[in-house]
C-alpha cells in the first residue's frame, strides 16, 4: 500500500515557473464615460513550464509519475479584455474576461484544457493606510471554467471543473510607490467534469501581491 501511494500520490511540495504570456494590447480612455478605461489584448503563451510524461502509461507499468504540470508544452492562443468606469464620486466598477485555447499536443501527447475566466468587481477608497497613499477596498465575483485535457486524444478523467468564487481585498501604495494587494478568495461552488467522488473541498485562499 505504501509503495502504491508513493507511485500514484506522493506527498511532496512542487515548485517551478509556469508558462509565460506574451500579449499585444490596445486600450482606450473615457470609453462611455469620463474616467473609464477599456483594454483588449491577444497573444500566446510561451511553453516554459515543466511538463510530464503520460502518468497513466507510467502508472500502468508501476513507474513513479506526476499528474501536476507547470505548463502545457505548447504555444496556446490567449485573448482578454478589461473595462472599468467610475460610479458616483469615488467608487469604480470593473469587468474582465480571459480565454486560453490550446490547439495542439506537446511532445508527450498532452493537450491542455481550454480555459475561460471572467469576473466583476467594485473598488472604493478607504483612506490612508499608514504613511502610504490611499488604500482601496475591493469586492467581486470570479467564474472559472476548464475543459478536460487529453493524453494522446484520450480524456484525462482527473481534469475539468468550473468554479464560482467571491473576493474581498485591499490594495494600497507604499512610500516608494509599490502597489500592494491582499486578497481573500472565497469558493462559493465547484463542479467537476467527472464524478466528484474522491475530490477535495476547496477552502479559502489568501494571497499577497506586489507590483513595481
Amino acid at each position: 500500500m505504501e509503495r502504491n501511494l508513493q507511485l500514484h500520490h506522493p506527498s511532496r511540495n512542487l515548485t517551478g515557473f509556469g508558462d509565460m504570456e506574451m500579449l499585444l494590447c490596445w486600450h482606450n480612455h473615457d470609453l462611455g464615460k469620463d474616467g473609464a478605461f477599456f483594454s483588449v489584448a491577444a497573444g500566446t503563451t510561451v511553453p516554459l513550464g515543466r511538463t510530464e510524461e503520460n502518468p497513466y502509461i507510467a502508472g500502468g507499468v508501476g513507474d513513479s509519475h506526476e499528474h501536476i504540470q507547470f505548463g502545457n508544452g505548447t504555444f496556446d492562443p490567449i485573448v482578454e479584455f478589461f473595462y472599468s468606469r467610475p460610479i458616483g464620486e469615488e467608487s469604480i466598477v470593473s469587468a474582465f474576461a480571459q480565454g486560453r485555447f490550446p490547439g495542439s499536443r506537446n511532445d508527450e501527447g498532452f493537450q491542455g484544457s481550454k480555459s475561460f475566466q471572467c469576473g466583476i468587481g467594485a473598488m472604493k477608497p478607504l483612506g490612508h493606510l499608514g504613511s502610504g497613499e490611499n488604500s482601496f477596498g475591493i469586492a467581486g465575483l470570479i467564474y472559472q471554467d476548464l475543459s478536460q485535457s487529453t493524453w494522446d486524444g484520450v480524456i484525462d478523467p482527473n481534469t475539468g471543473f468550473s468554479t464560482l468564487s467571491g473576493t474581498l481585498g485591499i490594495s494600497w501604495k507604499d512610500e516608494e510607490f509599490r502597489n500592494w494587494s491582499l486578497t481573500l478568495l472565497l469558493p462559493i461552488s465547484i463542479e467537476t467534469a467527472e464524478s466528484s467522488d474522491g475530490t477535495y473541498d476547496v477552502g479559502p485562499v489568501l494571497s499577497l501581491g506586489i507590483g513595481f
